[in-house]
């Protein structure tokens, strides 16, 4: 229903123009200010005309000038309440400025108008999606294919919504069904190789997964969670090598990073692991998990084969202290990124039990007590904590101290027994 006002030398960009605007509502160009101007001018000699408004309100849009986009696109239903594209594009532009109140009630109104609108249901749908409103956005999923059951987008939007409502078996039927319409359909091989990958189907994952490197060898995200999937099935070869590739199209994942830093990390190749780690705590420095791995790869770098005391070989069976560092810098390093690891996460008490660990090995006495002081403020009932602060406060000389915390060890010990 789009008129076009301006003059016959601009009539056939300007509707070309007009009407790809209208049917997505999204797309943007460079609309020439004579047709803005043209609208405007033609406003003013009639300002009852909706069509006018609704036109300058396309035009506006495509300058992303979406609050006077706005402006007119009311004032064109205030002059035809009837006009269901003015009703739709309304609600489109609500939805670029995530008026999503507003967007759902443009798009009721259309209904009201045209209860078969296709795109007012899908759009309704994509809104209660955004809100967390899973179970109307399935709904309305389902109302737009009844009207059009082959649309495929609105198809694998309904199975997201299906999988963020934990209705997993219904996501993966209509992932399949999308799969069925469109073979090659990247994100619905994706997403249906994420879903078999945390229910533990780890064969159908690794199907699923591989297609999608197939159809899409630069698909940075399925050669990660192919790397997942190879990890869970213990292939530590297939997980290095997906990760890698993954890093190799998208260096600045630090989720990728952090994971192949774990896969190191189990293998003991510790400066494999600490490269990674140290990557992870650059491209995302409040991750206290990539600090707190960083601080224990360092730890365990260097290492001695065999404890030097019966009193550390006790600790390493209660207590779990590493054996004493033959590197004081990686020591120092792991003191360090521990101490980092507490700025951005102040209340894991693990953290503060390795930073004990670690000034207890670096003979920093005081300092090691006061760590695993707040381990156990933070969790009363870590038993290793206790225990380790029992052998500080036996090497500080505090032997009452130092037989409170052994009796609590043995207290939640005995507890754990019974």
């Amino acid at each position: 229903m789009i008129k076009n006002l301006v003059s016959p030398f601009y009539k056939p960009v300007t509707m070309a123009v007009l009407v790809s605007l209208s049917i997505c509502g999204c797309s943007k160009v460079d609309m020439p200010d004579e047709v803005i101007s043209s609208y405007q001018k033609a406003i003013r000699i009639n300002p009852g005309l909706a069509e006018a408004h609704y036109n300058l309100a396309i035009a506006y849009n495509s300058r992303t000038m979406l609050d006077e986009a706005i402006s007119e696109m009311v004032k064109a239903i205030e002059i035809d309440d009837k006009y269901k594209e003015a009703y739709l594009q309304l609600g489109l532009l609500y939805m670029e400025k995530e008026m999503w109140d507003n967007a759902k009630a443009a798009f009721h109104s259309l209904l009201q108008l045209d209860a078969d609108s296709f795109l007012a249901h899908e759009k309704l749908g994509d809104i209660h999606k955004v809100e967390g409103e899973f179970n109307e956005a399935i709904s309305e999923y389902q109302k737009a294919l009844t009207i059009d059951p082959k649309a495929i987008e609105t198809i694998y939007s309904l199975g997201v919504a299906y999988e963020k409502n934990n209705q997993t078996d219904d996501a993966i039927q209509t992932l399949l069904n999308a799969i069925g319409i469109n073979f090659n359909y990247t994100d619905a091989h994706f997403l249906l190789g994420k879903i078999y990958l945390n229910k533990g189907l780890l064969d159908n994952a690794l199907e699923a997964l591989k297609k999608v490197t197939e159809i899409n060898p630069n698909h940075a995200l399925a050669h990660y969670h192919l790397g997942l999937t190879f990890y869970e099935k213990g292939n530590v070869d297939g997980a290095v090598a997906s990760y890698k590739k993954s890093i190799e199209i998208d260096p600045k994942n630090s989720e990728v990073h952090y994971s192949l830093g774990i896969v190191y990390s189990d293998e003991k190749l510790f400066d494999n692991a600490i490269e990674e780690f140290r990557t992870v705590v650059k491209l995302a420095p409040d991750n206290a998990d990539a600090h707190y791995r960083l601080g224990t790869a360092y730890a365990n770098k260097r290492t001695l084969v065999q404890a030097v005391s019966s009193i550390q070989k006790a600790a390493s069976a209660h207590y779990n202290i590493k054996n004493p560092y033959s590197d004081k810098r990686a020591l120092d390093e792991a003191i360090t990124s521990l101490q980092m690891a507490i700025e951005v996460n102040p209340y894991n008490p693990e953290i503060y039990f390795d930073l004990g660990n670690a000034y207890s090995q670096n003979r920093r006495l005081d300092a090691a007590a006061r760590a695993l002081e707040e381990t156990i403020r933070i969790d009363p009932n870590f038993a290793k904590a206790h225990y380790g602060l029992a052998l500080i406060y036996d090497r500080k000389g505090m032997k009452k101290e130092a037989q409170r915390e052994y009796s609590e060890y043995q207290r939640l010990m005995d507890k754990l027994v019974d």
